[in-house]
């Protein structure tokens, strides 16, 4: 359901979920991403075929990390440029969702946390390397542009980096080392 101009937030077309509409070409993504956000970035896309510009502000992360690789999937089909400005800070599921922009870019002051999951009982830590639990994520990570290589060293280092209760904000060194910018 599209939103009218009345519950957006100033300065918006429209609202799909944590996607703000600032014009025909660029979104704004503020917000956690829940269980329905490829059925909100399907309807967006839908309404706003010509979206190229993302721009991520406090994103927490998702809920449903298999709805997020299908909706972030959709952007990087998409060729869609995510960029972060100073002030943004996106964390686990949102750095995901990050790494499908086909270029992806950031200013200085932003963060990008990451930590391991969790299903509720079980870490993916817990889990050997090579069980089929982690597929889901290297899998993905090769879907956006990642070589087999770089995916599995990207993952086993997000998992490794902080609990699933803590968070890790990456380093300028890491960002470099795992190719998570590429402008």
């Amino acid at each position: 359901m599209l939103f009218s101009i009345g519950s957006c937030k100033k300065g918006y077309e429209a609202r799909f979920g944590p996607f703000y509409i600032l014009d025909d070409t660029t979104v704004v993504i503020n917000g956690d991403m829940g269980s329905r956000v490829d059925n909100q970035l399907e309807r967006l896309l839908n309404k706003y075929p010509e979206i190229s510009y993302a721009i991520m502000e406090k994103c927490p992360g998702s809920r449903d990390d298999e709805e997020l690789f299908k909706a972030a999937r959709m952007i990087y089909n998409q060729g869609v440029h995510i960029h972060l400005p100073p002030n943004a800070k996106i964390e686990s599921g949102a750095v995901d969702f990050f790494l499908a922009g086909t270029t992806r870019t950031m200013d200085g002051g932003a963060k990008m946390g990451v930590h391991a999951w969790s299903d509720g009982n079980t870490s993916a830590t817990e889990y050997p390397v090579g069980h089929e639990e982690h597929e889901i994520y290297i899998d993905y990570y090769a879907s956006v542009g990642y070589s087999q290589h770089e995916a599995e060293n990207l993952y086993f280092f997000i998992i490794n980096a902080a609990g699933p209760n803590n968070i890790h904000y990456m380093t300028a060194e890491e960002i470099l080392t795992f190719g998570i910018l590429n402008p």
